[in-house]
């Protein structure tokens, strides 16, 4: 008999239409999703509850163990840069949850961030049942109302699909961003480390593109292991889809110290700012060296933990050796650090 899963949140229907294609059952269908996949009610218990995190950037598991860990392989192998943020005994605030599933062993609660491609691939997936925008799941955190009636256009007048989705990504996010002055920048950590989100002000907005000033006065520069001076400063370049964000560190003169490249999952901008997850590994440019490769074993950790799939741990990878390779061939920082930019 197929495992029966209860789906809850914004990203039901896409979920809907992965899962049924992988062998599994949908248990207490809402009304909207018995019509769109001629589904009836079932009468089991459901053996696994999926719901929306708070902030909806991702979804809650709960369930048996053995059942959760193969839902999660199977939607690893279409979900590029999804990660499993925890996956935990189910907290004593919860136990009311067990009414609702039929399990016969203990509980466990596993916590999934959906990354840019992975939303993307859920919209793909969406667009297949009912007319969907590109980014529909972004925007339906954003901006749900301006979405519903774009859609509404998009069902009718389908043709349109291009200039809707244009539109509705200037309008939605865009624009708000382009006006927001200091921005934040959504730094996630699969390893469920608290962040604070990293704050800066936006000094340019072009196009899909955001440069961002971070101000610094004590510590020390990750991988380029170097003192933060008084005065230092940074510049964040950060771009919608890209699988890096770039950091240029300066003095308070405008020197240039060094260049660091976090590598992440496809950035997705926010009215707000950004928001990426943490891949760990990082490339790095000091001052009159040559560019290298950090933290290759941290990468491998989160694969060999079951945080990241192996997909996401070679294209975390090859965007790694690939920025390298080009790092070398435009000839470096020079000696002496010349490039200076001196922003007020």
């Amino acid at each position: 008999m197929n495992t029966l899963v209860k789906i809850r949140g914004i990203y039901t229907t896409a979920l809907t239409r992965l899962l049924l294609d992988s062998g599994y059952a949908i248990a207490d269908p809402s009304p909207e999703i018995q019509e769109r996949f001629s589904l009836v009610p079932t009468h089991r218990l459901p053996e696994i509850l999926i719901k929306d995190q708070e902030g909806h950037q991702g979804v809650e598991i709960i369930g048996e163990a053995d059942g959760i860990c193969r839902l999660l392989g199977d939607v690893k192998s279409q979900l590029l840069d999804l990660a499993l943020l925890s996956f935990e005994a189910l907290a004593e605030s919860e136990k009311e949850l067990v009414d609702e599933l039929e399990a016969s062993k203990e509980l466990v609660h596993a916590r999934l961030e959906f990354g840019g491609v992975s939303k993307g691939s859920l919209d793909l997936i969406r667009s297949s049942v009912i007319p969907s925008l590109t980014r529909h799941h972004r925007l339906r955190i954003i901006h749900p109302k301006k979405l519903e009636k774009a859609e509404k256009q998009l069902g009718k007048q389908p043709q349109l699909r291009k200039e809707l989705d244009r539109t509705l990504f200037q309008e939605a996010i865009l624009i708000p961003l382009s006006k927001a002055g200091v921005v934040r920048l959504e730094h996630i950590k699969v390893s469920g480390k608290p962040v604070r989100p990293r704050e800066g002000i936006l000094l340019e907005a072009k196009g899909n593109q955001i440069l961002v000033k971070r101000s610094f006065s004590q510590g020390r520069y990750d991988g380029l292991d170097l003192p933060i001076e008084e005065g230092d400063y940074s510049l964040t370049e950060v771009q919608e889809g890209a699988w890096y964000v770039k950091h240029a560190y300066y003095s308070k003169e405008g020197r240039l110290k060094g260049e660091y490249y976090n590598i992440n999952t496809s950035v997705e901008l926010y009215p707000y700012g950004a928001r990426y997850l943490d891949l760990e590994i990082d490339v790095v440019r000091r001052v009159g060296e040559k560019p290298s490769i950090v933290d290759r074993e941290d990468l491998a950790l989160l694969a060999k933990d079951g945080g990241i799939g192996a997909g996401l741990e070679k294209k975390a990878l090859e965007v790694a050796e690939g920025l390298l390779e080009k790092l070398k061939k435009d000839g470096g920082i020079g000696e002496t650090g010349k490039r200076k930019r001196k922003v007020s």
